[in-house]
């Protein structure tokens, strides 16, 4: 039986590293075949988002993506902390595109 995605020794590791860095706010989003909503989450990391949207019990479940949100982006509070769908995204960030979006424009310029 294979296993899907990292050991549990590379996700310790990947956390004993962000934790050394300061607490920032992410946009993450979690998707599969299709996209399952995004959450924007104050973490360490990465790994930390994954971890800390699942104690929140606001990770839907798909691949998580995330970037870091500058505080000139940072969306309201009414935003932070819960599970976000692609309307309230597109409220937030009209010119907002998926990956999927990004890529083929990519290939059509």
């Amino acid at each position: 039986m294979s296993r899907k995605g990292p050991s549990i020794d590379r996700i310790v590791e990947a956390l004993e590293a962000e934790y050394t860095e300061p607490l920032r706010w992410f946009y993450c989003s979690f998707a599969g075949e299709h996209f399952n909503g995004a959450v924007i989450i104050q973490a360490h990391g990465v790994a930390d988002c994954s971890l800390r949207a699942h104690r929140k019990k606001i990770n839907p479940g798909g691949e998580l993506a995330a970037w870091e949100v500058t505080q000139e982006r940072l969306p309201p509070e009414k935003y932070r902390n819960r599970l976000l769908t692609k309307a309230e995204i597109l409220e937030l960030w009209p010119d907002a595109k998926s990956i999927r979006e990004h890529e083929e424009s990519r290939r059509g310029a």
